[in-house]
């Protein structure tokens, strides 16, 4: 579908906030969701980009307003390369070329009592969205009833005890190379999650990686009511899902894949899953989001 860029903001030297307005878009998406985008005059690259939905809203953000009845998608990306650089130039006003939402999104048990959400860089767009999903604009409110849980479940060692919170308590594990890297903390807050930050040069949180934080968390939670998620390099998914499946902690996954259609028509995007001989899913209509449990790392 055409759409329209309204805004194209940077956040800082290397993210950029960009938000489209698109007639017909799905008002609802399920956080994991994403969209191809391409400038369709664009010759160099030829091939569209994926991108994560980062939100969906009927208006756009404060001093910018779309056209009536055009949602408002919007992501967030980092200029990384020529697709990126391209998009990076683009003026409010430009058109762009849309295909979406695609691929399966993350899946939220009804009777999970906590949400743990992991992600690096730019993978924290779809996780935000499942904050922001799970947690329902709670807010304050929301992060007494959380601490108050946890503090239930930690004097009974693991065990939950009286009438279920209203909603699963949010931890949230963000971890980059610098402070740079770590994205929508409003976000994460506005959704009444507990936030836990680390940075590899210390400029931000715990010096070190996002799983020395993760590691001990997961041990303390004995894994009762809990739920895996998370997006983000191919390194950090992959200790995350060996990490959850050694302690039998249901976990998702969000894979990045190199996609030239989204739809399953080029089959670039192949995924090695477990099974008896070689076995693969496709990242575009099988996932994004895959449960950690079927990927074969390599």
């Amino acid at each position: 579908m055409r759409a329209t860029v309204l805004f194209n903001r940077r956040l800082s030297p290397a993210y950029r906030h960009l938000g489209i307005a698109a007639a017909g878009f799905p008002p609802a998406f399920r956080a994991g969701e994403f969209l191809m985008v391409r400038p369709p005059w664009v010759g160099d690259p030829l091939l569209p980009r994926a991108y994560s939905i980062y939100r969906v809203s009927p208006a756009g953000p404060e001093g910018v307003s779309p056209p009536a009845q055009e949602p408002v998608i919007e992501i967030l990306y980092k200029v990384v390369g020529k697709g990126t650089h391209t998009l990076s130039q683009m003026e409010p006003g430009k058109a762009v070329e849309l295909l979406g939402p695609l691929g399966n999104g993350f899946s939220v048990p009804t009777r999970m009592t906590t949400a743990v959400l992991v992600a690096g860089g730019i993978g924290v767009p779809p996780i935000a969205a499942l904050a922001a999903e799970i947690g329902g604009g709670r807010g304050a409110e929301s992060r007494e009833q959380g601490a108050e849980s946890r503090g239930q479940r930690d004097g009974a060692a693991g065990e939950s005890v009286g009438h279920h919170p209203p909603f699963p308590r949010l931890e949230v594990f963000l971890g980059g190379k610098t402070a740079e890297d770590i994205l929508c903390a409003a976000d994460f807050e506005a959704a009444g999650a507990i936030l836990h930050v680390a940075t590899e040069d210390g400029s931000l949180g715990t010096p070190g990686l996002v799983t020395d934080l993760l590691q001990p968390f997961l041990a303390g939670q004995g894994g009762r009511g809990t739920q895996v998620y998370a997006c983000g390099p191919q390194g950090m998914l992959e200790a995350v899902g060996r990490l959850a499946e050694a302690m039998a902690i249901p976990c998702e996954l969000s894979l990045e894949a190199n996609m030239a259609c989204g739809f399953g028509a080029c089959m670039g995007c192949a995924v090695p899953v477990r099974g008896a001989g070689p076995r693969y899913k496709l990242c575009c209509m099988d996932g994004p989001v895959f449960k950690a449990s079927e990927v074969v790392w390599g």
